[in-house]
C-alpha cells in the first residue's frame, strides 16, 4: 500500500457525518492504471468492445464484481452514446479471469432520455457476466430520500476509522489487492477482523479511490460493491467466501468531491443465499445510489 497522508481542510464535529469536508491525499505513483485506465475499452464495431481485465482490481485473484460491473456500463454508454449509466443489473455466472475480453452490448430500446440495453462479458467462449443497463445522462437536480431509515450514517473522521488494508495486513492472510486500489475505512466499532463480530449484519464506513481522482458515476458502481459481506459482522469468517451471484445498482446522482460514505447491511439468509442492500452517500450528504445484492454462503 502507498503511504497516504490525510489531512482535513474543514474538520467536522468527532462523530458525525462530514457533510461537504475534503481530504489531501498523497500523490500516487503516475505509472499504476486509473481506475479509467482498468475500465478502458476499444470499440470493434457492431456491439463489440475490446477490454482488459487486469490485476489489482481484485480479491484474492477473482475479479472484483463492482469493476466488472463499471466496465459493462462503460460498453453499454459507448453503445448507445449516452454518457451516464443510470441503473444496471448484472449476473455472475463464471468467474472472469485476468487478461483480454470481449464485450457485446446490444441496444433493446432506444429512447431520447435513457437506453436499455443487454451487455455481455466473454472470456474463451464462456460468458462470465450478463447484464441489463440502463444508460442516459444523469441531471444536475438534488435526489431525495424518503425512507425514514435513508440515513448517511454517523461516522467517525476516516483517520479516525479502521484502514482495512492495514488491519487486514500480517499472519498467514496475503491480503486483498483491491485495498491498493480502493481505500476503505470502517466505523471503529467493527468488530469481526478482530473476531468479536457485533452480531448485527451492518457495515458502516468510507470509500474513496487510493489515487487523486474524485469519485464518478463508474466510481458509484464499483463502490456499491466494494466493502466486505457486511454478514461477517454478525458470523464473523465462519460463513467462508460469499460470491455475489446477482447485483443491482442504481445511481440518483453525479457525487460532489470528496469520500463517499457507505453503509451496507444484510437482511436475510436462506436455502445457502444471503442478501445485501447499500446505500452511498456523498461528500455533501446526498444519498446517490443503492444497491441490492444475492451472493452465495460458501
Amino acid at each position: 500500500m502507498k503511504c497516504m497522508c490525510l489531512g482535513l481542510d474543514t474538520p467536522p464535529a468527532h462523530g458525525q457525518s462530514t457533510g461537504a469536508h475534503r481530504y489531501l491525499r498523497a500523490v500516487p505513483s503516475r505509472d499504476e492504471p486509473t481506475f479509467s485506465d482498468a475500465i478502458e475499452l476499444q470499440p470493434r464495431g457492431a456491439g463489440h468492445f475490446d477490454g482488459s481485465i487486469i490485476p489489482g482490481w481484485d480479491v484474492r485473484g477473482i475479479p472484483h464484481g463492482g469493476y466488472l460491473l463499471a466496465m459493462l456500463a462503460r460498453a453499454a454508454c459507448l453503445e448507445a452514446d449516452k454518457p451516464d449509466p443510470i441503473s444496471i443489473a448484472a449476473n455472475f455466472l463464471a468467474p472472469p479471469e485476468f487478461g483480454p475480453a470481449r464485450l457485446t452490448a446490444g441496444v433493446i430500446r432506444s429512447g431520447k432520455r435513457q437506453s436499455t440495453l443487454s451487455v455481455r462479458m466473454v472470456q474463451a467462449d464462456v460468458v462470465r457476466v450478463d447484464a441489463t443497463v440502463t444508460v442516459g445522462t444523469v441531471a444536475d437536480g438534488e435526489p431525495r430520500a424518503w425512507s425514514a431509515d435513508a440515513v448517511a450514517p454517523l461516522l467517525p473522521d476516516p483517520q479516525d476509522c479502521i484502514d482495512l488494508a492495514a488491519a487486514s495486513r500480517g499472519g498467514d492472510d496475503p491480503g486483498v489487492a483491491l485495498h491498493d486500489r480502493l481505500d476503505l475505512r470502517l466505523h471503529p466499532s467493527t468488530g469481526w477482523m478482530s473476531e468479536q463480530p457485533s452480531g448485527s449484519p451492518v457495515l458502516d464506513g468510507w470509500l474513496r479511490l487510493h489515487d487523486e481522482t474524485d469519485p464518478d458515476l463508474f466510481a458509484l458502481l464499483m463502490f456499491s460493491d466494494g466493502f466486505p459481506p457486511s454478514i461477517f459482522e454478525a458470523t464473523g469468517r465462519a460463513v467462508g467466501h460469499v460470491p455475489t451471484v446477482q447485483l443491482t445498482t442504481h445511481v440518483f446522482a453525479r457525487p460532489a468531491p470528496g469520500w463517499i460514505q457507505s453503509r451496507c447491511r444484510t437482511r436475510v439468509q436462506g436455502n445457502g443465499f444471503v442478501d445485501e442492500d447499500c446505500e452511498l452517500w456523498d461528500s455533501m450528504g446526498r444519498l446517490v445510489a443503492t444497491a441490492r445484492q444475492l451472493a452465495l454462503l460458501r
